[in-house]
């Protein structure tokens, strides 16, 4: 028989007091989600147990990941299906530190957990490289655990959506309906790409937030800027040889946009507002 609870779905609209997992999204509808856990993950040699099985997200921000951009590195995830059934392990991460954990090239698709109660051996893996865009700094990264269902004796599927703000699933790809998982969140920290040491006490960007002008100065001289909107497009390329950088971004958008500054002893990425 299918798992498969026929529950009418109701976007929950209210807003968390509580400081985790703010300024990410907690899961929606968490009350009607039907926890089952995630019981390992390994992540570039660093691992977390985790043996909750009734919060819907977990908070492991605590626990520090460092990685370093373009390097490539395993993750492994375990979790408990509760019997026959496949649960689906997808990873978000914030590489552009814009709080939003599903812009372009920040999902990964990690397997399909099947018949296991998340300590007999079983687990799914995916190699992720680190983008050489990625903001330097810690950032979060979330795990997301779905029950999904690809149909079969006269059922049609009900497969997982992918959502880092959901525990949901397509019932026979009729309607959306909360589902069995849990999510969990942990930090990890990008590390400048250059091996040298680019030194952010001897910076100075002002203003903050910027209108027409961004003021850029450091201790030595910048070999170049790069500046990225929130999905990864690159709206300004410019080979420098100056302390001191005058940005026009008066026909930029309103919005947040990632500045990556070179300089001969590294790099270094923060994030702006333009007004």
């Amino acid at each position: 028989m299918k798992k498969i609870t026929l529950a009418i779905f109701l976007l929950t609209l209210g807003v968390n007091a509580q400081t985790f997992p703010s300024p990410y999204c907690e899961i929606a509808d968490a009350d009607d989600v039907i926890v089952e856990e995630i019981t390992a993950v390994d992540f570039a040699g660093t691992s977390i147990t985790n043996s909750d099985d009734t919060l819907v997200l977990i908070d492991e921000t605590a626990t520090v990941v460092s990685l370093v951009p373009e390097e490539t590195y395993t993750l492994e995830v375990a979790g408990n299906t509760n019997g026959f059934f496949e649960t689906d392990i997808v990873a978000f991460i914030d590489w552009n530190k814009n709080d939003i954990l599903d812009d372009a090239g920040e999902v990964y698709e990690v397997g399909t957990l099947f018949d296991t109660d998340g300590s007999d051996g079983q687990t799914v893996t995916l190699e992720i490289t680190v983008p050489s865009d990625a903001v330097s700094g810690e950032t979060r990264i979330r795990l997301t655990k779905t029950y999904t269902d690809m149909g079969g004796d006269g059922y049609p599927p009900s497969p997982a959506v992918i959502d880092p703000c959901g525990i949901v699933f397509n019932v026979f790809e009729q309607a959306i309906e909360s589902g069995y998982g849990q999510a969990l969140d942990f930090t990890v920290n990008i590390e400048t790409l250059s091996v040298g040491d680019f030194e952010d006490n001897a910076l100075a960007v002002y203003p903050i937030p910027a209108k027409d002008v961004l003021n850029v100065e450091y201790k030595s001289v910048l070999t170049g800027v790069k500046i990225y909107n929130v999905v990864g497009q690159e709206v300004l390329n410019r080979t420098t040889s100056s302390s001191q950088l005058q940005l026009d971004i008066s026909e930029f958008t309103t919005g947040i946009y990632i500045v990556k500054l070179f300089a001969e002893e590294g790099q270094h990425s923060f994030r702006i507002t333009k007004e």
